[in-house]
């Protein structure tokens, strides 16, 4: 999927727990400073949806992965922008990531459930809101029948 029809990315990092990666976004980022959120970025124009994601992930947090290792989540029009989701498995301990300064302050490992808590409960340190819920609750679901097992290993 090229720019013109995805103008962003965000990336589910799952590990073999079922846990979620969150980055916290930087204190001097415009938007969200100080909020956990997904690996996410802007489809750079000519690029694909799949590039930018497998770019996003080196440059943020020091992941390399190979296309054939990124796996379509779903996509959709969220807020103003569409959005394509992708999901990885990845078992770094959290002090393995090499996240980039101007962009992150940490990341760290959360369960669905309190992510889907979070949200329910209008947490304010985390950038989704309950228009997002549907992508948790269908992430939990996928994990706990086991359809993303042979991917999380």
């Amino acid at each position: 999927m090229k720019s013109s029809n995805c103008h962003e990315i965000a990336v589910f990092i799952l590990n073999h727990d079922g846990q979620v990666l969150l980055q916290k976004r930087s204190s001097t980022k415009k938007h969200y400073p100080n909020m956990w959120a997904l690996c996410t970025g802007h489809v750079e124009e000519g690029e694909s949806a799949r590039v930018a994601a497998i770019r996003e992930l080196e440059e943020e947090l020091g992941v390399h992965v190979k296309s054939y290792d990124l796996y379509s989540f779903m996509d959709g029009k969220f807020d103003s922008d569409t959005t394509w989701f992708f999901f990885i498995k990845c078992n770094f301990l959290v002090d393995e990531f090499v996240i980039q300064k101007e962009e992150l302050s940490e990341v760290k490992w959360f369960s669905i459930d309190s992510l889907i808590d979070m949200i329910k409960n209008h947490d304010k340190t985390i950038v989704y809101q309950e228009n997002k819920l549907d992508l948790f609750l269908a992430l939990k679901e996928f994990v706990k029948h086991g359809v993303l097992s042979e991917y999380i290993v």
